[in-house]
């Protein structure tokens, strides 16, 4: 059975009567509640992060002494990962070595 325009309309707003409601209430609120709720969602996960960071270059570490692998990868290929260096200057300084960033005027010989 489908509902009936008038009956949709009205259980919208009902709704929206129930979300004001709820909303209201929420900002008549004593401010110590929110603050306090505020203060734990903003709670640093540095540590947390950090030893996070440890751990994974302690596993680094400990598979570079013993020459463990995963999938064929060791730590040499994940070093040369890391300094792989996506942008080579030295093309493009070859490439773009005859222009002038200095905007003034150029002499020409």
């Amino acid at each position: 059975m489908e509902k009936s325009f008038e009956e949709s309309a009205r259980e919208r707003r009902n709704y929206i009567a129930q979300a004001r409601a709820a909303f209201e209430n929420q900002e008549q609120s004593p401010v110590s509640e929110t603050t306090s709720a505020e203060s734990a969602e903003n709670t640093s996960t540095l540590g947390i992060r950090l030893v996070i960071a440890l751990l994974l270059f302690i596993c680094f570490v400990y598979c570079d002494q013993e020459h463990i692998t995963f999938q064929g990868i060791g730590a040499q290929e994940v070093i040369k990962q890391v300094t792989w260096n996506p942008l080579p200057t030295e093309k493009l300084e070859e490439l773009f070595g005859d222009i002038s960033i200095s905007g003034g005027p150029q002499s020409k010989p």
